[in-house]
């Protein structure tokens, strides 16, 4: 009796039965398990199909199901992997930068891929996000700006990835940096470091940024257009991202910030001009083209090479000698629009430039233009606009002094006729240089220069059977050998391969 009164004060007391101990079953896998542990012990990422299949060569003829269940039962647990440390960096030491694509319908219907930038102080975790259009050298640096105006002072050092516009790319271990953007660094007294390429932990902040960014704004929400979702966005970093606690110091993170700001790098006086300036050509119906979409500039301008300053919103176009002379809020990429307001070209509301406003192009470019002007007007009354409509399109190619010249050669011969100009300037001026036409136009002028002369390859038989010595240099050429009929030029001189001696036709 006192034998089961200890008993029962040792055990644990249930109303329900003790469940009953049962003979093990005897299984298939019983025979086998030797194997199996043999086979997990050789290939440790060994797959159940594959020892299946081991076992059932060996006679095995149970089911695949009992071998993975079995497989995953006895499979040993790889240890934990445990998370690289987060480098440690003292306030308004270190911040770090990226960005990272979005594709969002709106609902307006509209389906848009947006560039997110961030900017993430590595100390008090705040964070600065930017919308833009694309991830280019000029958004990055205004995706900066918003980020130093919202922190009111610059981290000493900043990293960022492999991005072009930071990264030209890698000399041995030394990062080549864009020149562009190290005047921009400069600039704030901020030193850019380069992350080692394929380490994404090289800058953990800025990767769980986004992953809050993705969670915690992107998911849930709908945006109208491009405009709300940066609208959205600004209000939440200011009432959802700000008033977060510090991961680690579990502290709020503005708190964190207070006492960082005092040691960033404060702000120059003046900003970083971050505009994109590129020149373009105006057209004869007073145009200027950028990015898709059209800039009405004065007719005063027509065809001439005018500087044009863009930001995220605006573009500025300005005479030769830099005056603003039209300012356009910037349309969207790629729309095909023709931006002219109300009054752009007044007073003349025409879709061409007439022959005064022409007269005044002319004028400008000199002596002999206006020479040429006054005498084509007399020599070709009824057409003398469409003929100076057509020479001043020849300002694109064709530099202005050599323009010039060809007008008072042929004012000389009593030549009034664009097609004459064109011909003078293709004989005797070589073609415009700038960077824009040359990007525009080669593969065209390519195809006109090349386009006729279908070049064979030759068969390569042909350097076994030249012999070693050289021909006489009146050796006729064969067929295979001919220039191209259109080529005008005298034949050049090959390289023979080495050891075959010189193709036929060649001379010292």
């Amino acid at each position: 009796m006192l034998t089961g009164y200890e008993t029962a004060r040792r055990e644990a007391h249930s109303a329900l039965p003790a469940a009953p101990v049962r003979t093990p079953r005897t299984q298939k896998l019983d025979d086998f398990r030797g194997k199996v542990a043999d086979l997990l012990e050789r290939y440790p990422h060994i797959t159940a199909q594959r020892v299946f299949e081991e076992l059932r060569s060996a006679g095995f003829d149970g089911g695949y199901t009992a071998v993975k269940r079995y497989v995953r039962r006895v499979r040993p647990r790889a240890a934990p992997t445990p998370s690289l440390p987060t480098p440690q960096h003292g306030p308004g030491q270190m911040a770090e930068s990226d960005w990272s694509p979005y594709t969002i319908d709106f609902t307006s219907g509209r389906r848009e891929t947006v560039q997110v930038f961030s900017y993430v102080l590595a100390f008090s975790r705040r964070k600065s996000f930017s919308v833009f259009g694309r991830c280019d050298l000029h958004a990055l640096m205004d995706g900066h700006l918003a980020a130093f105006a919202r922190f009111g002072g610059v981290a000493a050092a900043c990293k960022y990835d492999g991005q072009k516009a930071v990264l030209l790319g890698w000399e041995g271990r030394q990062p080549i940096y864009n020149p562009r953007f190290l005047a921009f660094a400069t600039h704030y007294a901020f030193r850019p470091e380069a992350c080692r390429p394929f380490h994404p932990n090289d800058k953990p902040v800025v990767e769980r940024g986004f992953w809050d960014l993705e969670r915690s704004f992107l998911n849930g929400r709908s945006f109208r257009d491009v405009d709300d979702l940066a609208a959205q966005l600004a209000h939440w970093q200011t009432s959802i991202s700000d008033a977060r606690t510090h991961r680690q110091l579990r502290r709020p993170v503005l708190e964190v910030f207070g006492e960082e700001q005092p040691h960033l790098v404060p702000l120059p006086a003046h900003p970083y001009d971050t505009a994109r300036v590129v020149y373009r050509v105006c057209t004869i119906d007073g145009f200027v083209a950028f990015d898709g979409n059209r800039y009405a500039v004065p007719y005063d301008h027509v065809t001439d090479i005018l500087p044009v300053r863009v930001t995220q919103q605006e573009l500025f176009v300005y005479a030769a000698d830099l005056r603003c002379v039209a300012r356009h809020e910037l349309a969207p990429r790629g729309a095909g629009k023709d931006v002219a307001p109300p009054g752009s070209h007044p007073p003349w509301k025409k879709t061409v430039a007439d022959l005064d406003q022409l007269r005044v192009a002319f004028d400008q470019m000199g002596d002999g233009a206006i020479l040429f002007i006054s005498g084509l007007v007399v020599a070709q009354p009824r057409l003398a606009a469409y003929h100076a409509r057509q020479i001043l399109l020849l300002r694109e190619r064709y530099a202005t002094a050599d323009l010039v010249s060809a007008l008072g050669h042929a004012h000389s011969f009593g030549a009034f006729d664009h097609h004459a100009i064109a011909r003078i300037l293709a004989a005797r001026a070589a073609p415009r240089t700038l960077a824009e036409y040359v990007a525009e136009d080669a593969a065209r002028r390519l195809e006109e220069r090349l386009g006729d002369c279908d070049t064979r390859p030759r068969d390569l038989d042909e350097y076994d059977r030249l012999p070693v010595a050289s021909p006489p240099t009146d050796t006729p050429r064969t067929p295979e050998e001919a220039p191209c009929p259109s080529d005008t030029t005298p034949p050049t001189r090959t390289r023979p391969p080495s050891g075959s001696g010189k193709p036929s036709g060649s001379s010292d």
